[in-house]
């Protein structure tokens, strides 16, 4: 792109060749976060969704980055100083410690392509390009829960009930050909909440006008059906938590009207499925007292340093199952990396929520704020990792995280 300049002596080419690389480049950079978003239902095969990621994603990032100036107001904001030291502790956690549960340079792969995904959302949204790629992964997110909808009940014929439902049909896949299949219920549900969310705030602060906003209510139904049959009770929490910031932020009329209404199909669903909640109510915790606890009895073990990064917390219920994670990210975050690196994310994430309350008078911002809201009330009972490969809870925790690292002050408030 004309105008950015370049680190001396980098690439030794034209500057028209040079514009024409990096268009290029961010072409690949767009289609990358798309497959990043949505080749989770798109692709069958998890080791080609990583191909797809690192040929069309992290490397044209890294080109990018290698070959431009460093943009210090991108790196020098306290979040992004925050996220550097607590990849810095992970990598240190993880190369030091016999405990580690994989080699040195997995971590600093893993560290490296978070910085990677910060980058490319970043430069996607200097560039301007950032909403066509996000747009194009709820479009499909809402297209296969339709479609996911219809395989299900219509052609494979589900029963369509509470009790059959909430005992062995709780979506989880589109159940053709391994497409859309997300493993479980639980990050199914967070997977397309997060979707909802996005298609929500898109409707709410970008106001797509007839017939597209039809298209968009209708797509926000199904995704909001997909959410409620996989019974993931921390999706729905976070769908709502994520969905109420980002309408009493908003200063849009639509924002009211929609909580209005949300709040009235609400109370209609709490007067009309009184006995579907009561039994919802009587699941609790499904279980994850005792691993809690167990926590709780290990803590002084682990609470300084962690018990390695990368370790999972083995817990055996009386009667013989076994659970290898916290079923709590900050539990299993302190878990593996100690205090130090749960009060490093801790730090980050307070430094993001600030930052997202600041540029409140953004609508991206709002977007990411509540993206983020719906984040932290996932990570609070299901998420069980972030240090890893590119995965769901990539789309669910680091999208936002990413977003608002990138999101820079409009030209307005630098005004005002």
């Amino acid at each position: 792109m004309p105008g950015i300049p370049t680190r001396p002596g980098t690439l030794m080419i034209g500057r028209e060749s040079l514009d024409r690389l990096r268009t290029a480049g961010m072409t690949m950079l767009s289609l990358g976060l798309f497959i990043q978003l949505s080749g989770l239902l798109l692709n069958n095969d998890d080791s080609r969704y990583a191909t797809q990621i690192n040929l069309l994603l992290f490397l044209p990032a890294l080109l990018l980055l290698l070959s431009e100036k460093i943009d210090w107001p991108l790196w020098r904001q306290p979040c992004a100083w925050l996220l550097a030291a607590l990849l810095g502790w992970v990598l240190l956690r993880g190369t030091l410690g016999a405990d580690s549960d994989k080699p040195a340079h997995y971590w600093l792969k893993i560290g490296l392509f978070i910085l990677l995904y910060v980058f490319s959302i970043h430069r996607l949204l200097l560039a301007g390009s950032f909403r066509k790629p996000l747009l194009a992964a709820v479009i499909v997110s809402a297209l296969v829960a339709w479609l996911t909808l219809f395989y299900q009940f219509g052609v494979l014929d589900k029963p369509f009930s509470y009790s059959a439902l909430r005992t062995y049909g709780r979506l989880s896949e589109l159940g053709w050909g391994g497409f859309a299949d997300l493993s479980h219920p639980i990050i199914a549900g967070l997977y397309f909440g997060l979707f909802t969310l996005l298609l929500l705030g898109l409707i709410v602060e970008f106001e797509p006008r007839w017939p597209a906003l039809i298209l968009a209510y209708a797509g926000l139904a199904g995704l909001v059906l997909y959410v409620l049959l996989t019974f993931s009770r921390g999706a729905w929490f976070a769908t709502l938590a994520g969905g109420l910031v980002l309408l009493l932020l908003s200063p849009k009329p639509r924002a009211r009207q929609l909580l209005g209404l949300g709040i009235l199909i609400l109370l209609a669903m709490l007067l009309i499925f009184q006995t579907e909640l009561q039994s919802e109510l009587r699941q609790g915790t499904s279980q994850r007292g005792p691993i809690w606890h167990n926590w709780f009895d290990r803590l002084p073990e682990f609470w300084l340093y962690g018990d390695g990064a990368g370790k999972p917390l083995v817990y055996t219920y009386p009667w013989g199952d076994t659970v290898y994670h916290a079923h709590s990210l900050y539990l299993q975050l302190w878990y593996e990396y100690g205090v130090i690196g749960a009060a490093l994310f801790a730090a980050l994430l307070c430094t993001l929520l600030f930052k997202g309350w600041q540029l409140r008078r953004q609508p991206e911002a709002r977007i990411g704020l509540a993206a983020l809201v719906f984040a932290l009330v996932a990570m609070v009972s299901d998420i069980y990792a972030l240090f890893h490969r590119p995965s769901p809870y990539w789309v669910i925790v680091w999208l936002p995280i990413g977003f608002l690292i990138a999101l820079r002050r409009s030209p307005d408030q630098f005004a005002s």
